[in-house]
C-alpha cells in the first residue's frame, strides 16, 4: 500500500505580510474564515519573498478576505 501524496500549500496573511509553505494536516473553509493547521512549515516575507524561519507546525484561523491560499507543485 502506498501513502497518500501530502498535499502542499502555500497560506498568504495579507495581513501580516507572511507566506507560510507547508503541509496539510487540518484544512476547513466557510463562507466567511479559513480555519488551517501546516507541517513541516517555512515562513516567508509576503512582500519580499525573503525566507525567514521555520516551525514544525502552524495554526492559523482568520477571515477569508485577508488570506490567499494558492496549491504548491
Amino acid at each position: 500500500m502506498t501513502k497518500p501524496a501530502q498535499r502542499k500549500i502555500y497560506l498568504t496573511d495579507v495581513e501580516l505580510d507572511l507566506t507560510f509553505f507547508g503541509v496539510v494536516k487540518f484544512i476547513k473553509e466557510t463562507d466567511a474564515e479559513i480555519n488551517v493547521t501546516l507541517t513541516d512549515v517555512k515562513v516567508y516575507e509576503y512582500s519580499s519573498s525573503n525566507y525567514l524561519y521555520a516551525m514544525e507546525e502552524f495554526s492559523l484561523k482568520k477571515p477569508k478576505a485577508v488570506i490567499h491560499i494558492e496549491e504548491a507543485s
